[in-house]
């Protein structure tokens, strides 16, 4: 009989596993998971020197969580643990609710209060901010990662691809196509990093107050068209409409006017 193993798997993500640890308030994440010295999964199955990338990943992600420090509107983080020698996984604070996507897939049949939703916006806007205060780019601002914890405050995750201006990190540009902001006849690495991660913030506010991502039911190659003939979705009745459709128009120069404007509906 195949014994029961300690840990378990909470979550899988682009490039590592999210797992229980022996601390019912904390979480793993890495591209491996060990047990009594024995390994059980791995991420990268390709023997192409998968162990290399998955720790650079792991080692920049701590970097930028370090860089951060502790913030009451960013993920904790706990500290690196060696599951082997030079395997590592971040230990980080459990999000009791998940995050904030899963949980609307979660609880489909209606949002919360539209005080609580406009609190959830306001910190995601306020996490973001802090981040530009320290020089630090997200790159993957999302529903998925924004965690949430029981008096539904929201938190900042998933730093894996993010930048810390000046430290030569290896650039990528992970959004969503939904999060992603058009060209508007730029080339794509020309587009600002402000507004990129503006217009991401736009459309998480969107999903956030409305229970849904922007243009739900869409393929992504229908939503990258719209976005580039400047199709967005109606929010006219939505409170924050006005500050969405800003934030996707380009019309913010940093996240603290977002805060602001946020801050005027509570």
């Amino acid at each position: 009989m195949e014994r029961a193993h300690r840990f378990r798997v909470l979550a899988i993500g682009g490039s590592s596993y999210i797992s229980t640890t022996d601390n019912a308030h904390d979480v793993l994440k890495g591209y491996q998971i060990w047990e009594d010295g024995s390994r059980f999964l791995d991420y990268y199955e390709d023997p192409g020197n998968p162990q290399t990338s998955g720790e650079e990943n792991i080692i920049r992600e701590a970097a930028v969580y370090q860089h951060l420090g502790n913030h009451p509107l960013i993920l904790r983080f706990l500290g690196l643990q060696e599951l082997h020698p030079d395997i590592h996984s971040l230990r980080l604070e459990l999000a009791p609710l998940g995050d904030v996507r899963s949980y609307i897939k979660q609880h489909p049949n209606g949002p919360l209060s539209l005080d609580i939703l406009l609190r959830m916006a306001t910190d995601a806007a306020r996490g973001l901010a802090y981040l530009h205060s320290k020089q630090v780019q997200h790159r993957d601002l999302s529903c998925r990662n924004l965690m949430l914890f029981g008096d539904f405050q929201v938190k900042l995750g998933d730093f894996g691809v993010s930048l810390i201006e000046g430290c030569g990190f290896p650039e990528a540009f992970c959004e969503e196509t939904r999060y992603e902001l058009p060209l508007r006849g730029r080339k794509f690495e020309r587009r600002p990093a402000q507004k990129r991660e503006l217009f991401a913030l736009g459309s998480a506010i969107h999903e956030i107050t409305t229970w849904q991502r922007p243009w739900e039911g869409l393929e992504d190659d229908e939503v990258e068209a719209r976005y580039g003939r400047e199709e967005f979705p109606e929010v006219g009745d939505n409170v924050a409409g006005s500050i969405i459709t800003s934030c996707w128009k380009e019309k913010y120069a940093n996240a603290d006017e977002v805060v602001r404007d946020l801050e005027e509906l509570i």
